[in-house]
Parts: structure tokens; sequence; C-alpha cells
């Protein structure tokens, strides 16, 4: 069997790379799609683990707000970001209900190659209260061992700041050069 390599085969390794190192450093993960609220609480994923997380009143507005499809489709959503995440440490087991500090939480956005922000995103930065972790993986193709993730996160205001400072940037490169 042989795999054409496709976007959405680039943007499943990306992402499994992301869970990956999520597991190995002590991060846990709901998938936009996956966040439902019961008593406040969130079930995320850590390798075998789930972890219900309880959630402060505070931020569940914006949860609710950011986790809805942004193309209003119930059999094909479409998401502005791929994850919520929450720190949670390393343990063996995660059996009692952790609750939250907003510090531990952040959305989680996982890019392969190049690729930008998309409008969506540009509109949920300027809402956001939580941070946002941006993941980069630039050669997702390479052998598990060469893989290189970095991650960024910041304020949703603190990205939108970068993205006026490239734009600048690009405008005086297109205006002298």
């Amino acid at each position: 069997m042989s795999l054409a390599i496709t976007k959405s085969l680039r943007g499943s390794l990306g992402e499994l790379y992301y869970k990956e190192d999520c597991d190995q450093k002590g991060w846990a993960y709901v998938s936009l799609e996956n966040i439902q609220f019961k008593d406040n609480t969130l079930v995320f994923k850590k390798g075998f683990h789930r972890i219900h997380v309880k959630i402060h009143e505070q931020i569940i507005r914006e949860i609710k707000e950011i986790s809805k499809p942004t193309n209003q489709s119930k059999e094909n959503p479409s998401f502005v970001f791929d994850y919520l995440a929450c720190k949670v440490g390393q343990k063996d087991r995660y059996d009692s209900v952790i609750v939250a500090s907003p510090l531990a939480l952040c959305w989680v956005e996982v890019k392969t190659g190049k690729s930008a922000f998309s409008d969506s995103q540009i509109e949920a930065l300027e809402k956001i209260k939580l941070p946002l972790a941006v993941f980069y993986i630039r050669d997702v193709l390479a052998p598990p061992r060469k893989i290189e993730i970095e991650w960024d996160i910041r304020s949703g205001q603190e990205w939108l700041d970068e993205l006026d400072d490239l734009r600048d940037q690009a405008e005086y490169d297109d205006e002298y050069f």
C-alpha cells in the first residue's frame, strides 16, 4: 500500500506529533469538536488517559463561543483552532477531577509547513482571553527522530501585534526594495 502525500495527510501527521508532544510534556488536550460540558467539566486526553477538568465559570463562555463551527455545518464542521489544552503534569493516574487554573489553559493551533493564520483565526484573536499556543512543524514528512516542533504561546493581542509588524515590514520591503 502506498499513500499519496496530501494536505490531509500532512495535517493528520502534524496533529499526531502534537498529541505525542503533549503527552511527553504534561499537557492534555480536547479537540474543539469534542467540547461538551458536564457540570462545568471537560474531558481532556493525554496519551491513554481521559482526564476530567473542571473549568472556571469565567472561561466557559469563551470556550463555548470559540468551539462553535465557523462554517455552521453539522456534517463537516470547521473550527477556528485545533484544540483546547490544559497543563496537567506527569502522573501515572488521573483519578480525580482537576480544577484548572485559567493559567493552565490555552487554545492550540498546529501549523505544518509555512501555513499562516486564516481570516477566521485573526477574528478569533481579537476575542480570546485565553492565550493561543501555535505549534510549528516544518517538515512533517521527516522521520520521527528528525521531527522538530517549535511552539510559541501568546495572548490574542500579542499575536495580532506580530501580524501588524509583519504587514508593516512587508509594505516597507515592497516600497523600498
